[in-house]
């Protein structure tokens, strides 16, 4: 068995909430006061149909991300519990197709990401975002985030 991703279920919130990263749950918390728990259920009933759980090869819910729509641009999103990265070589290219994909679906992808969370800067990079600004005070707990893109321009 190896790592994948599926459509998430909303008890997968419940499962991931405990395990999530130290940085995940910061950023969840400084952006819009909420607990892990909560910032997934929200998460969750933001995104349907868009919103998937990585599977560890263990059988761990690892991650849930998706993808929020806005009307004019979309919002994706990933939080992830410590053995995320582990899934990193064989979830990295599927991401990047998937990323691909809403992009061309959404043309402006658009979010952000606390400062200091840079597991997940590096990963949005891997996934051909660029950073474009960064707000030094930003959501509830008025904390350094950076807003990241990624623009499908039509040709």
């Amino acid at each position: 068995m190896t790592h994948y991703y599926r459509p998430a279920k909303f008890e997968d919130c419940r499962e991931l909430a405990p395990a999530m990263r130290e940085q995940d749950a910061k950023e969840v918390m400084a952006s819009d006061g909420l607990t892990p728990l909560r910032a997934l259920q929200h998460s969750y009933n933001s995104s349907a149909p868009e919103c998937f759980s990585i599977v560890h090869e263990d059988g761990d819910i690892v991650g849930m991300f998706g993808l929020s729509n806005s009307g004019h641009f979309a919002s994706p999103w990933l939080l992830g519990s410590h053995k995320l990265p582990e899934t990193k070589k064989v979830m990295l290219p599927v991401s990047a197709k998937w990323v691909e994909e809403k992009n061309d679906q959404y043309p402006l992808l658009l979010n952000y990401v606390h400062a200091e969370n840079t597991v997940s800067m590096r990963w949005l990079k891997a996934l051909g975002f660029k950073f474009i600004k960064l707000d030094k005070e930003y959501g509830v707990g008025k904390q350094p985030f950076y807003q990241f893109v990624r623009i499908k321009e039509n040709v």
